[in-house]
């Protein structure tokens, strides 16, 4: 009888834990990827058609065991870049994220020598 309550449990456990595992894949791969018609929402933010369309795809995607890459490969593939909310930084990318950090060291240099020379 002990046996039977405890395996009732760890399955009941199990399961829930295997859903909730499957729900933040699908939240976090919904955060990661941009409604295809919409300015600026990601699928998490949408309400929009094709972004439905796209809920539905990604989660039957996860439930076939394709990977969170795979996923967002073929979004990309099928789409472009814009796709993903965060693309790579890399090229002329690089330079947008490092070029504030430049100027603003440049500017508390002057600053300094300005005030302290």
């Amino acid at each position: 009888m002990t046996k039977k309550i405890f395996l009732t449990l760890f399955s009941m456990t199990y399961l829930f834990s295997f859903q909730s595992s499957i729900e933040e894949r699908l939240y976090s791969l919904n955060r990661d990827l941009m409604c295809p018609v919409c300015d600026g929402l990601t699928l998490e933010q949408s309400q929009a058609g094709p972004a439905l369309e796209m809920k539905e795809e990604i989660k039957k995607m996860v439930i076939q065991g394709m990977s969170d890459k795979e996923i967002k490969d073929h979004y990309v593939n099928r789409f472009g870049i814009e796709i993903l909310a965060n693309p790579p930084k890399k090229g002329f990318d690089m330079l947008v994220w490092l070029a504030p950090l430049v100027f603003g060291f440049l500017g508390i240099v002057l600053l300094y020598r300005y005030f302290f020379s």
